[in-house]
């Protein structure tokens, strides 16, 4: 599901749009991680997530050490798309973890490389998410 809704006013190279998207994380040890995305961009993606997941990414506490050296990928369908060419790929980064409670957590992640041409789809979903964005805006009349 997408939701289109921006934040005119934000200090980012890219454009955030809202969606809610299945992801999985795969960790460096080959552990899959079940998460939701609240919003993508072309530069990398925000999810929400229990203290269980953010347990599996820093054992040490996601609060108390740094991130950015954790390196993990991210897999979701985009819908929409071609059904045979709309997997991403995405190796990525932690840039930003927010606790938001005793049991969630918003992290940001920083796409790095993307395997298959997936780089192509990812331009190809927020054009469509910058179409549908325009649209909504446009007032009917």
């Amino acid at each position: 599901m997408i939701s289109i809704k921006s934040a005119p006013y934000e200090r980012r190279s890219a454009h955030r749009y809202k969606v809610k998207l299945p992801v999985e994380l795969i960790l460096e040890d080959g552990t899959v991680l079940p998460v939701e995305a609240t919003d993508i961009s072309s530069k990398g993606l925000q999810f929400s997530c229990d203290s269980w997941v953010a347990d599996e990414i820093e054992p040490r506490g996601i609060q108390n050490h740094p991130l950015d050296q954790i390196r993990l990928k991210a897999v979701t369908d985009f819908p929409g798309m071609d059904k045979y060419n709309s997997r991403l790929y995405a190796r990525c980064r932690i840039i930003v973890a927010r606790r938001l409670s005793q049991d969630e957590y918003v992290l940001g992640i920083e796409f790095i490389d993307f395997e298959n041409g997936s780089d192509r789809l990812l331009e190809k979903f927020i054009r469509e998410c910058e179409q549908k964005y325009r649209h909504k805006a446009t007032p009917s009349g």
